[in-house]
């Protein structure tokens, strides 16, 4: 196993880039200090043949031009804050409103739009650490807060472990905001990728994707993939939710708690399958409905809508604002801590 350290060029106001390049004898991951992004993941296909399964941009400008935050490390808190606004200890917080009124994934100066510090983790792990300051009043958040992500290669799996700390109470969501498509980068729709999630409940949301309060079953749904069946399906059912996302573009909760299995993806072409493991209590199903760049990307791709799934592991949306929802509040004397892990090998056929 390797780690390599290198350049990756400049944000336009100059600060440097670092790129992170960590091999094992499975699998390498290449990782960008703007964002924290996961930037290529190489993974070998049936034949033995490395296969790129995420989407990105070959440089800075890429990701600065370009929306959808591939592969980025999103937060302060991530997904949809209702109203651009929350209470927290009997004081109002307004932040900045960039969706439909709500505040989406932290805003205009997220992590998502951040260069981390990056450093090698431990001697003899293929591993890197990142880590960014987000001040006190940042789109509105309260306190300063310090994050740390560290990627690791674990045999055939990508580990994150996500650690935060505060001078303050605030709220906290924190994903990985990665594009995956199994068969290649650029190798079109998904719609033909299978997909199984051990997910029996999703949250309700409103025409803008804020969540009623309200939890309900998927059994019954085009949501339900507690048997695993196509993205394709079902997508286009005439259901309410799917009305709402253009697709599927919904949180579900996952049951149970420390770092266990709840998703199996499947590229039919590569036969590449990624089963997706995580102490966190939910997973944003993200079909990449209104995904469109600016620029091409790596190797000139220009990535379209439902190119890609994404798998946000995460805590709920709007949970400041449900008080029966799992609390989000981080302390100085109670910092906040998640792992995710995407594992892969090749499918049964």
């Amino acid at each position: 196993m390797s780690v390599q350290i290198k350049p990756f060029g400049t944000t336009r106001d100059g600060t440097p880039v670092q790129l992170a390049v960590l091999k094992n004898e499975h699998l390498e991951a290449h990782i960008i200090s703007y964002a924290a992004a996961i930037q290529k993941l190489l993974v070998p296909d049936r034949a033995g043949r490395p296969v790129d399964v995420v989407l990105g941009f070959p440089d800075v400008a890429g990701y600065e031009d370009n929306g959808g935050a591939l592969g980025s490390v999103v937060g302060r808190y991530a997904n949809r804050i209702g109203g651009a606004r929350f209470y927290l200890n009997a004081e109002e917080y307004h932040l900045t409103a960039n969706d439909h009124g709500s505040c989406l994934h932290s805003g205009l100066h997220g992590f998502g739009r951040t260069v981390f510090e990056m450093e090698l983790a431990d001697a003899g792990d293929a591993a890197v650490v990142l880590r960014a300051v987000s001040p006190d009043g940042t789109d509105g958040f309260p306190g300063t807060v310090t994050l740390e992500v560290q990627y690791s290669l674990v045999g055939s799996g990508l580990m994150i472990q996500y650690a935060v700390t505060t001078d303050a109470p605030t709220v906290i969501n924190i994903t990985n905001h990665s594009y995956f498509n199994l068969n290649g980068h650029n190798a079109g729709t998904v719609l033909g990728h299978r997909l199984q999630l051990d997910a029996p409940e999703y949250l309700e949301t409103n025409e803008h994707l804020i969540p009623t309060g309200t939890v309900l079953p998927t059994a019954g749904t085009a949501l339900d993939f507690t048997e695993e069946k196509t993205i394709g399906r079902d997508i286009g059912a005439d259901e309410t939710a799917l009305h709402y996302g253009g697709g599927y573009d919904h949180c579900l909760i996952v049951p149970d708690s420390g770092l266990r299995h709840f998703a199996w993806l499947t590229g039919p072409q590569t036969g590449i399958r990624m089963e997706t493991l995580s102490t966190l209590p939910a997973v944003q199903l993200y079909s990449a409905n209104s995904l469109s760049i600016k620029t091409p990307g790596k190797e000139g791709a220009d990535y379209g809508a439902r190119e890609a799934v994404c798998l946000e592991t995460q805590d709920y949306p709007d949970a400041p604002n449900h008080m029966d929802f799992p609390d989000t509040t981080v302390t100085p004397k109670t910092p906040y801590s998640a792992t995710t892990l995407y594992r892969f090998d090749i499918a049964p056929q």
